[in-house]
């Protein structure tokens, strides 16, 4: 049971767009910070309650999780959850984030599909196949000159005796992103973890080196 490219892209985009024009209305109607958390957390929920609609109409056997449930991922044989990279990001109104959905068999990862709608990239990874960016593989090159640069995962802040021998850190809050730049070489190592499971455990199955 693999998701389908006909039925998952389609609806994560659609629905990632959704998200995106929802920023633009946040940013539109200059709601204060309490307010646009609140705007927004409400989209993003009925995006969830739509995508998990369309997989539970083509996946019967298998439930649709929008909160990381631990007891019951595992006693499921299969199941999916919806996860959002960059979710301070979203909420802040910063259009760099990652709406996907992740499938598992038993409590371990199988397979994952996400959108990134301001680039409008697609990422997909599968445990035996490994990651894709817009249709070309992942792979971790080795370069003759290094790039000085270190990615931050996650709310924890780094003192300058951790990253001093990096010339360049960045830390956008999108981790799927993030870890890409991680998993193809271009930076060299990457600190911290997020405090969202379902993303914690898409960067340990998939996108670490």
């Amino acid at each position: 049971m693999h998701p389908s490219n006909s039925l998952l892209v389609p609806v994560l985009q659609k629905f990632s767009e959704r998200l995106l024009r929802a920023q633009l209305e946040a940013h539109a109607k200059e709601l204060r910070p309490d307010d646009r958390k609140k705007f927004l957390g409400k989209q993003f929920d009925a995006v969830t309650d739509a995508i998990s609609e369309k997989l539970e109409m083509s996946y019967k056997d298998a439930p649709v999780l929008t909160d990381w449930d631990p007891d019951l991922i595992r006693s499921s044989i299969r199941c999916w959850t919806i996860f959002l990279a960059g979710e301070a990001n979203f909420t802040l109104g910063i259009n760099d984030f990652s709406l996907g959905a992740m499938q598992l068999e038993l409590g371990r990862p199988i397979s994952f599909s996400a959108i990134t709608p301001a680039t409008q990239s697609e990422t997909h990874g599968h445990r035996n196949e490994g990651v894709f960016v817009n249709g070309y593989r992942i792979r971790k090159t080795l370069s003759k000159v290094e790039s000085k640069l270190c990615v931050i995962i996650g709310p924890k802040r780094y003192t300058e005796n951790d990253i001093q021998s990096f010339d360049f850190v960045r830390q956008s809050g999108n981790e799927l992103e993030d870890m890409l730049l991680v998993l193809n070489g271009r930076a060299q190592k990457s600190f911290g973890e997020p405090s969202d499971s379902a993303v914690k455990m898409l960067i340990t199955h998939f996108l670490s080196p």
